[in-house]
């Protein structure tokens, strides 16, 4: 506890830097990193081998576009071992997988080290939109249990989650329960839930602040939250590679990139860092030992805003993240679904490669899968059965084992929906 709040205390500090002294920290922590991925990570070594680089070559942001850009693909494909620093313990560390936008999930190690410093970004972007020790947080979206601290039993900043693969009663009843101040919910995850109740949030909970993260939450279903409640609304963006990549402040004028936690740049090939220019997400994790990731394509599209926040965070700003999309499955009553919960199933299914969900109809969803080896006949009969106790109406769902699926568009879509004047994802 004293070690976790001494680091939180010279995160807050890291607050009120200059510019200038924030990207001093930020390289300095930058070329640790590119030190160590080198002489630890088998995968980075041959990566800066194969176009001459040394880790000293490698001293600021600019210096990172000589570094080739590594995908997910590139990573599975270089195998577990191979992308993990040496002397890391597999059994005691934490797993978490990729939220499956692509349909291919991925597994990422995190030390206890790891973790506690994900754990603090992400506390320290709370704490500056103002959570108070007294307050409630319910965050409706990841499925992983709560881990209750020390502060928290003694009454102060608690929190709760709620997983999306409880059933929407459920999920209300806690929320009841948990009353919370503040709610951190996924856009699909809370569309579900809202429709259940005729879009009145405020006869399951009366937050004064709703954080959304995981997707983009659209305006329609802003205006319909905002048009119940007078609520704060914020927008935080993260990606299970590197956690906490980027949070809104209540000044409103966009994200502020966590620099001392993740590197994150716009990639345009004709317009390289120019502020004011979508680009494709490219992230390097200045925090992350047990698996780094440097120069990650994340797939999704943001760009930097050309002018400073009138907050004074040296934390610079990018307009909320353009993609991805994901929607929900709209049954044949009109009843809105959320597929998260199947998100999480489905990345963990053994031997599974990729994995597609196509709504053909109202009464007809198609979900497709890749594996990479024999299927269990026993796990796909549990999933189309999970499947049809979640949707709960006269939906016919046709679980087909495929050699590989394949996109039409430059950009895999792991939830399309076909359904007369919806967008998929």
């Amino acid at each position: 506890m004293i070690g976790e709040a001494l680091e939180l205390r010279r995160l807050m500090n890291n607050r009120r830097l200059s510019p200038a002294e924030l990207e001093a920290v930020r390289d300095q922590k930058l070329q640790a990193m590119i030190r160590h991925a080198y002489e630890n990570v088998p995968y980075y070594r041959s990566l800066f081998q194969s176009v001459g680089l040394l880790p000293e070559d490698i001293r600021t942001v600019k210096d990172l576009q000589r570094i080739p850009i590594t995908t997910k693909d590139d990573l599975r494909t270089a195998g577990v071992e191979r992308i993990t620093a040496k002397g890391i313990d597999f059994a005691a560390c934490q797993v978490v997988h990729t939220s499956g936008t692509t349909g291919k999930p991925f597994a990422i190690h995190l030390t206890g080290r790891d973790l506690r410093a994900r754990n603090l970004i992400e506390f320290r972007a709370l704490l500056s939109i103002g959570f108070r020790p007294q307050d409630r947080l319910a965050v409706l979206g990841p499925a992983q249990p709560h881990v209750m601290r020390l502060h928290q039993r003694l009454g102060f900043y608690r929190s709760v989650n709620i997983s999306p693969a409880l059933s929407l009663d459920d999920q209300i009843d806690l929320l009841k329960l948990s009353r919370p101040t503040i709610l951190w919910a996924y856009p699909t995850v809370l569309k579900a839930l809202l429709y259940r109740v005729n879009y009145h949030l405020d006869t399951v909970a009366r937050p004064r602040m709703l954080i959304t993260s995981a997707e983009v939450c659209d305006d329609m279903l802003k205006a319909r939250i905002q048009g119940n409640l007078k609520i704060e609304m914020l927008n935080f963006y993260a990606a299970n590679e590197v956690g906490r990549i980027a949070a809104e402040c209540l000044a409103h004028e966009g994200l502020h990139v966590n620099e001392d936690h993740v590197i994150l740049e716009c990639v345009n090939s004709r317009h390289p860092a120019e502020p004011g220019v979508s680009g494709e997400a490219v992230v390097t994790s200045l925090n992350a030992l047990a698996q780094p990731f440097i120069r990650y394509r994340l797939g999704d599209v943001c760009k930097f805003t050309e002018k400073p926040c009138s907050c004074g965070s040296p934390f610079p700003l990018i307009s909320p993240p353009l993609g991805r999309l994901d929607d929900a499955v709209k049954l044949p009553s009109g009843k809105i679904v959320s597929l998260w919960p199947f998100t999480f199933i489905l990345r963990k299914m053994d031997r599974l490669e990729q994995y597609r969900i196509i709504q053909e109809s109202a009464e007809h969803l198609v979900v497709e899968l890749v594996f990479s080896g024999d299927p269990n006949d026993d796990a796909l009969v549990r999933l189309r059965s999970r499947f049809m106790e979640h949707l709960g109406e006269p939906v016919s769902v046709d679980i087909q084992c495929v050699d590989g699926i394949r996109d039409e568009t430059s950009k895999f879509r792991s939830f399309i929906s076909k359904l007369p004047g919806k967008c998929s994802s």
